[in-house]
């Protein structure tokens, strides 16, 4: 009983002697991993902290810690007090001022980390059920001190936040006097730092579990406080936010959600909002940058921001939105996800000016937009938007959605371009289309405007909307149903460049006369209210010599239906000459299962320049087209990339050149294209088979895939007009051979040098020395007739060493690399293969006139098979292994007599190549014969020089290649048979003492089963 009353004495009394916990003492500029225990610090003015330095070193691993505990701030006196810790004597003094105050640290935060005037990295903050009012939460901070500091490089990088469930809200504070509240809390920042080159790299921040976020979430923020003066020096805002990582699941954040913000460079940031609701997401927002210049040195390059997953997003989400910033590799991506404004872009790039007032060109190139099972509408989608510069390979997939677009104001370009006033001027063609909401792959402009909607005493001042926006080229829209059929219904320009001058303005003078001034195409007008006033003279702009492009450009139709117009390049200008307004080289592909709405239109161009270079291809297509007329601006000559199940039907004549898709690789013959002439057909049938045609023709250019070998025959449909296009395939033997010739390049490769190593035993018997080093080299161009043959180009390179170790019997060792490229015919394939080996050779002298030679070798073989014409590729590897013997016989001094056995074997290898076929190189060998003979002229001793000519024969015996592609099997190409040489050689021999040596150079040239020619040389060293 008495141990029970002193425990309860103790629980009744301990709130006297508890103490709140201290949170000032973090501020020790120790690395600390601190938790609040309770709720103590609630409502207090302290910065709170895991562990914090002011001006006394860099904070790196501190954390923070808090579970479900209060530290809010939401009393006007708390609010107070950290409102009154700042220095509002002047605008500057409030840019600089720091909320430090006496002995306490005050701040409206909570974080891992901070520093006054240090880095900060490697901090935390984890918040796990936690409802916090008034604070924002860092992981780690990097604070200015005072003004003089503002240029320091202080970072805050490698932090992180996680907030599992719970709130994050504002508390709104009104100071004696103001106008205004002030927000304290509600945002979450990874890094922050306040420095102009300080840098906020590779922080984290995860929201989740049903956490609500009131404010903004941001990866990495620079906020460099600089006075007006130094916005106007170059080179010292260096600012860094890269590599940050943001990921909101499940969660709700009312603000912004940003990888990075405030930075002059800000790359590589993702952003993934998964299954929540956010306002805005960012992959990076507004950065800063060099502040005079005409070009951009702001980057903002390989952001991604991904929105996938049910999740909504209250206004828009990009990866970069920005003003005359470079940003290039970005990348957008809404899945199963719903984004309120209408508007999808990767990157919008406004027009910036420096501070001088300068136009500030940028680059916005290879960005991506992903919209992806979606059944939504939007106004506007586009890969990148850029007012400032060129739009150049961005891309946009549409992928298994069903998308409609549309515009009722008929504004473009994030309402920029109103296109029908500008229509109605002149400014735009009469039918841009208008009708319906737009996806284009890039965009671009140099679009100035003079006007207002209300007459002003003044003629307004000129804006420049969008400057230099020459060329959107090289673009690609992709829009792809997935497995069943999906709806778009839109306009699509796969690049838009236009080059527009409005005017459209009234003045209004003193005594209510209004003057008009409207232009329309090149001529502006002046009209008065007054009917009394003199008529102005009309004035005609000249035309420009300043050339726009939308060529290069792609759009691809897949598995759609289709409801609109199609521009693969758009180009527009009032003041453009008709052949400086670009639309070639586009490329529009229809592709599987396409339908066209009946007033639907396919343009390779919005105008006739380069027409003939558009191409309109329809790649496996199934579907059925009616109207000719629904294609234009396209080369007459169409391109179909067909299989058997290709099902295209044209309700005209069609001329086009049919390639072959891999899919096509089986046995089978199928009616895959139908199509319907107008002339008669009568008097050009020959057992059914139509074999003239007058006005359709499709011409089968791709006769060959791999193993396969197809034929395109026409026939008449009954006794109508209607032409059917058969596509036949057999496997054909004649294509398996010609892979075979691969592993006979890499036999002759291997085959190559036996007469330099001779030529190297022959410098050892005549040399004086015991031991020598030798180098040898060829060059070798041969027509190997092997069936269907190849053509090699090939150098080849051996050195070694040999010793003499009797004065009959010498041993050496030798490596070797072989090279070279080769293309065979008359099926051609091309090709590039090297050799490297070595081994040991050796020589015994029988006789004052004879030896035997041997050698033995092995090494590694690797070649490459590149075919255009069979659309195959592959990569051949292996092992090799051979020897050789043989022997010299010299009857006379001048006459040298031979004759040797060289004997190779190459591994055999199992590849499939990049069209799946499964290939099989069944093992190879080589057995020459080689013998013949060389007379030396060793009379004519031209000053060292002593010339020798030679002639031998060499008979392969098997060199027989094996080869099975898919169950067809081929050993037609074949190396055996009977080849001749003859050669002039010249010799030298320096024995002068600083470089002995022995020099051989040989020409020659060969018939027979292998034609060609080379030289070689061989060099022994004899030290």
């Amino acid at each position: 009983m008495r141990k029970f009353l002193v425990a309860v004495l103790f629980v009744m009394l301990a709130p006297l002697f508890a103490q709140a916990q201290n949170i000032q003492m973090n501020w020790d500029g120790q690395n600390h991993y601190r938790e609040i225990t309770d709720d103590s610090n609630d409502n207090k003015s302290l910065a709170i902290v895991g562990a914090g330095s002011i001006d006394t070193g860099a904070i790196d691993g501190a954390s923070m810690t808090v579970n479900g505990k209060k530290i809010n701030i939401n009393t006007d006196a708390v609010a107070k007090k950290v409102y009154d810790s700042v220095d509002r004597s002047s605008a500057e003094a409030i840019t600089f001022g720091i909320p430090v105050s006496g002995t306490e640290t005050i701040g409206s935060y909570v974080a891992g980390g901070a520093a006054y005037r240090n880095n900060v990295t490697n901090s935390s903050v984890s918040m796990t059920g936690t409802t916090l009012q008034g604070r924002d939460v860092m992981g780690g901070a990097s604070f200015l001190l005072d003004g003089s500091a503002r240029l320091g490089d202080f970072s805050a990088n490698n932090n992180s936040v996680t907030i599992s469930g719970g709130s994050l809200s504002f508390y709104d504070y009104t100071a004696p006097g103001a106008t205004a509240p002030e927000s304290y809390g509600g945002n979450v920042y990874g890094g922050y730092t306040m420095f102009a080159k300080g840098t906020a790299n590779n922080n984290t921040v995860i929201i989740k579990d049903g956490a609500n976020v009131a404010g903004n979430v941001f990866g990495g923020v620079t906020t460099p406080r600089l006075t007006e003066e130094d916005e106007q020096k170059t080179n010292i805002l260096d600012t860094r936010a890269n590599g940050n990582y943001v990921l909101v699941q499940g969660s709700t954040v009312d603000g912004m959600v940003a990888g990075a913000l405030g930075a002059a460079t800000a790359n590589d940031n993702t952003v993934i909002i998964d299954n929540s609701n956010v306002g805005a997401a960012f992959g990076a927002s507004i950065g800063r940058g060099i502040t005079n210049g005409t070009e951009s040195v702001v980057n903002m390059n390989n952001n991604t921001v991904i929105v996938r997953n049910g999740s909504t997003v209250g206004t828009t989400a990009m990866a970069v939105m920005n003003q005359s910033v470079n940003a290039q590799g970005n990348t957008m991506t809404l899945d199963n996800s719903t984004m309120a404004n209408g508007a999808a872009y990767s990157v919008l790039m406004y027009l910036g000016k420096d501070t001088s007032g300068g136009l500030v060109q940028s680059v916005v190139a290879n960005n991506t937009l992903n919209l992806n099972n979606l059944t939504s509408t939007f106004k506007e989608v586009g890969g990148s938007l850029n007012f400032a510069g060129t739009s150049n390979g961005n891309t946009v997939n549409i992928l298994n959605s069903n998308v409609t677009l549309t515009n009722a104001s008929r504004k473009f370009f994030d309402e920029q371009l109103d296109f029908t006033k500008l229509a109605a001027a002149n400014l735009l063609p009469a039918d841009v289309p208008a009708d319906k909401g737009l996806i284009f792959g890039g965009a671009s402009m140099d679009y100035t405007a003079t006007t207002n909607s209300t007459p002003s005493p003044e003629a307004p001042e000129e804006k420049v909307v969008a400057f230099n926006g020459t060329n959107s080229d090289g673009n690609l829209v992709n829009i792809a149903g997935g497995d069943s059929v999906k709806t778009v219904d839109a306009n699509v320009f796969g690049g838009f460049s236009a080059y527009i001058r409005e005017v459209d303005y009234k003045t209004v003078d003193e005594s209510g006369v209004i003057e008009t001034v409207k232009k329309n195409g090149l001529t502006t007008t002046t009209t008065s209210s007054d009917p009394a006033a003199e008529p102005t003279e009309p004035e005609t702009a000249k035309k420009v010599d300043n050339i726009h492009s939308a060529s290069n450009n792609t759009v691809v139709l897949d598995n759609v239906k289709f409801k609109g117009k199609v521009y693969g390049g758009y180009v527009y200008g009032a003041e453009l000459k008709t052949e400086n307004m670009l639309t070639q080289n586009n490329t529009v592909i229809l592709r599987n299962k396409v339908e066209l709405a009946p007033t639907a239109v396919i343009y390779g161009g919005n105008n006739g320049m380069g027409r003939t270079t558009n191409q309109l291809v329809f790649d496996r297509t199934i579907g059925t087209f009616a109207d000719k007329n629904q294609f234009r601006n396209f080369n007459s000559w169409w391109t179909i990339n067909a299989d058997f199940n290709t099902k295209l039907k044209f309700d005209f004549d069609v001329h086009a050149r049919m390639l072959l898709d891999k899919s096509a690789m089986k046995e089978g013959s199928e009616v895959v294209v139908t199509t319907k002439t107008d002339a008669s057909l009568t008097g050009i049938e020959e057992g059914g088979v139509v074999y003239e045609l007058l006005d359709s023709g499709i011409v089968l250019t791709q006769k060959k895939v791999g193993v396969f070998s197809y034929s395109l025959t026409p026939t008449k449909e009954g006794t109508g007009n209607l032409v059917n296009w058969t596509l036949t395939s057999t496997k054909d033997k004649a294509n398996a051979e010609v892979y075979g010739q691969l592993p006979l390049v890499g036999l002759a490769l291997i085959s190559e040098g036996p007469e330099m190593l001779t030529q190297t035993l022959n410098d050892l018997w005549q040399s004086e020395t015991e031991q020598n080093t030798f180098v040898n080299g060829g060059y070798h161009h041969t027509r190997y007739k092997t069936g269907s043959g190849f053509d090699l180009d090939s150098g080849l390179m051996q050195a070694g060493a040999w010793k003499k170790f009797t004065n009959d019997w010498a041993l050496g060792l030798f490596a070797k690399y072989s090279g070279g490229s080769y293309e065979t015919y008359p099926i051609k394939v091309t090709g590039d293969a090297s050799v490297y080996g070595g081994g040991l050779l050796t020589s015994l002298r029988y006789s004052e006139t004879g030896r035997l030679e041997a050698t033995v070798e092995a090494g590694y073989v690797d070649a490459k098979f590149q075919s255009d014409e069979l659309l195959s590729s592959f990569k051949s590897k292996g092992m090799y292994y051979g020897a050789s013997a043989g022997f010299v016989e010299n009857p006379l001094d001048d006459l040298s007599m031979f004759a040797n056995f060289n004997w190779k074997r190459k591994a055999s290898d199992d590849i499939t190549d990049d069209l799946d076929q499964k290939i099989k190189f069944d093992t190879l060998q080589s057995m020459a014969l080689r013998f013949g003979g060389d007379y030396t002229f060793n009379s004519w001793d031209l000053n060292g020089v002593i010339p020798a000519i030679g002639a031998s024969a060499i008979y392969e015996m098997d060199g027989k290649s094996t080869v099975t592609v898919e169950n067809v099997k081929s050993n037609e190409a074949s190396m055996k048979g009977m080849s001749g040489r003859g050669q002039l050689v010249l010799s030298y021999h320096n024995k002068d003492t600083f470089l002995p040596l022995h020099s051989v150079l040989t020409v020659y040239g060969q018939l027979g089963k292998r034609e060609g020619f080379g030289g070689e040389v061989t060099i022994a060293f004899e030290f």
